[in-house]
């Protein structure tokens, strides 16, 4: 046990500690400008320090953790502010936009991929990375149909950059049409790729909207089983011999984000229990700190070069069906509202 907590303290901890001091010095940088945000700050430091810099080795693996690993425990201790009350709140009509944009999002831009000379695999991986949630949809439904790595990292290089730009973008579009904080959280959470850029753009928004785009967020990521189960399926139909069952059932085991059901727990502890608020104070504000510290990872993590050496092609496909999705919701929501 020893030998196991002394091994990964030595693997995660120097990058660990890394972005915990970039996100101190976004956090200050925040307060000064609190219009920007500690989150805004965290994802345009990291990115710098990638670009002018580089990351060291020994700070790698635990980057890499905080992204995978410590958002979901961010997201977790979140659930300890939410009650039932406030997650039905979000209503029908959040059910209703995120099901129509992950729908009309995954079919929409499949089409313009393949418009634009994109083949195999890439055009399923772009439009479900771009309609569900990012690169863990990419990843997870690469591995169902049998995506080469190459396809895989393709299709989450062209929606990666936009997941950056939407944490500075959606506050600044939110604010300039004066969207409340509830219509500003759906739209976030209906339309912006990955978790961690979702919470960031919310909370930098108003601690009201990031509430909201959590939970809106969370109702989209579970639409990635029923897909797991589907592509498993079809796939199975496709392929020769008796592991069919044994494929579905494994997706949809790989793809279960069970985080959710553990904030799920803490939003029923809270709900029955009613926790003190100087306990949910702190955990949403630890958990916030974590989300500064999570951007950190995400600027870290986006080579420019890497990105620009994809060519101008799949910038144009994640642009294009970045901007249909924000689209298709913001209108839903307006509609709406």
């Amino acid at each position: 046990m020893i030998n196991e907590v002394t091994k990964w303290i030595k693997t995660y901890f120097p990058g660990i500690l890394f972005v915990f001091l970039i996100a101190l010095l976004a956090n200050y940088a925040g307060s000064l400008f609190p219009v920007i945000g500690g989150a805004v700050f965290s994802l345009l430091i990291g990115f710098l320090i990638r670009q002018f810099f580089s990351v060291p080795d020994i700070a790698g693996p635990g980057v890499s953790y905080t992204l995978k690993k410590l958002l979901k425990l961010a997201i977790i201790l979140l659930g300890f502010g939410f009650s039932f009350t406030q997650i039905f709140q979000v209503g029908l009509d959040a059910l209703i936009i995120v099901t129509i944009a992950v729908i009309t999002g995954v079919f929409l831009t499949f089409f313009i991929s393949r418009l634009a000379g994109l083949h195999g695999n890439i055009p399923l991986l772009i439009g479900l990375g771009t309609g569900i949630c990012g690169a863990t949809a990419i990843v997870t439904s690469g591995s169902i149909i049998k995506a080469k790595e190459e396809e895989t990292l393709y299709a989450v290089n062209t929606i990666f950059a936009f997941n950056v730009l939407a944490v500075v973008i959606y506050p600044l579009i939110g604010n300039m049409l004066a969207l409340s904080d509830h219509d500003f959280g759906v739209w976030a959470g209906a339309a912006i790729h990955d978790t961690s850029s979702v919470v960031a753009a919310g909370y930098s928004f108003s601690n009201e909207a990031g509430d909201t785009s959590v939970v809106v967020k969370l109702i989209r990521t579970l639409l990635l089983v029923p897909v797991a189960v589907a592509l498993s399926f079809l796939f199975s139909m496709k392929s020769k011999g008796s592991n069919g069952t044994e494929t579905k059932w494994s997706a949809v085991k790989k793809s279960f984000p069970v985080f959710i059901l553990f904030f799920a727990g803490a939003a029923a502890l809270n709900t029955f229990v009613s926790l003190p608020e100087s306990w949910t104070e702190q955990t949403s504000s630890l958990a916030k700190f974590i989300i500064t510290m999570v951007m950190a990872s995400v600027g870290l993590g986006t080579d420019f070069k890497k990105i620009k050496a994809a060519g101008l092609r799949p910038l144009l496909v994640g642009l294009v069906s970045s901007a249909i999705m924000g689209g298709i919701s913001l209108l839903l929501v307006l509609y709406m509202s």
